[in-house]
């Protein structure tokens, strides 16, 4: 049985969280991405900022690999399960408007 995508107060949700399907894709999407790395800057988008990411990191929540050229790559699956939901202020929406536009 799908799942059925619906509107709340201008927020998408979905009655994956009612029968249990979440969890189990969330744990699905997570082994895959255990393979994978995000870059710095992407990394602290998606955690919330360079201070929370560095705290994830000093706590050992999320692996780091450092590479000789200087640059540190994140754990993927660590980052995607610290991911932070950041509502976008009005100006930020202006902006995207215009580049669509």
């Amino acid at each position: 049985m799908g799942s059925m995508i619906y509107e709340v107060n201008g927020d998408l949700r979905s009655s994956m969280l009612i029968d249990g399907t979440a969890e189990a894709r969330l744990a699905d999407i997570l082994t895959i991405m255990d393979k994978r790395t995000f870059p710095k800057r992407e990394s602290e988008k998606i955690v919330g900022g360079p201070g929370r990411l560095k705290a994830l990191v000093n706590s050992r929540r999320v692996r780091v690999e450092y590479k000789p050229n200087g640059r540190s790559y994140y754990n993927a699956s660590d980052v995607l399960s610290f991911a932070k939901v950041r509502k976008r202020n009005n100006h930020e929406k202006n902006n995207s408007q215009r580049a669509i536009a």
